[in-house]
């Protein structure tokens, strides 16, 4: 997986430009005062735009295979075709923290949340939803160890189709 440069496929907007841009927006904040930061996204043919309210933290964009883009901030979540324009995008429960690639799988982490997203059918397949703060996930041989800011930790073992399923191990 390829972690982006920021700077060479994001550019940020004023709210004025932000408003006057004629582009899909993949994801913004559902009260317009909570929009704090502007940007967006031009690919071969398409241009996109987004806000979001975080102002320390920037989106994360990220490779998920060779024709699918990840974008994460907030509670915000998108994968975007860049050649076809196609994008589908989830307003997540808990603030996103990072994404990585398990498989065929977009894995979603969140504060207390994990989706498993499907890089084919585009589609949250399973969501795993916790009591605790998630500080780290690992995966080892058939097991994705999810841990905690309490140093407690749980698992979900992946099937040999590696499909997950869970079993809390608090």
């Amino acid at each position: 997986m390829v972690i982006m440069d920021i700077g060479t496929i994001m550019k940020t907007l004023t709210a004025k430009e932000y408003y006057s841009l004629e582009a899909p927006i993949l994801f913004t904040e559902k009260d317009d005062k909570c929009n704090k930061m502007f940007g967006y996204i031009e690919t071969c043919e398409h241009k996109y735009k987004f806000s979001w309210n975080s102002s320390i933290v920037e989106p994360i964009f990220e490779l998920l295979d060779r024709a699918l883009l990840g974008i994460g901030i907030d509670q915000h979540f998108c994968i975007l075709n860049p050649s076809s324009g196609v994008y589908n995008c989830w307003d997540l429960a808990t603030p996103f923290l990072y994404m990585m690639v398990y498989e065929r799988y977009a894995v979603v982490v969140c504060e207390i949340n994990i989706l498993f997203i499907s890089l084919d059918s585009i589609k949250v397949e399973k969501e795993y939803m916790f009591s605790e703060i998630i500080s780290d996930v690992r995966v080892e041989s058939h097991i994705m160890r999810i841990v905690f800011i309490d140093d407690s930790e749980s698992d979900i073992p992946i099937d040999d189709n590696n499909n997950p399923y869970v079993t809390l191990t608090n």
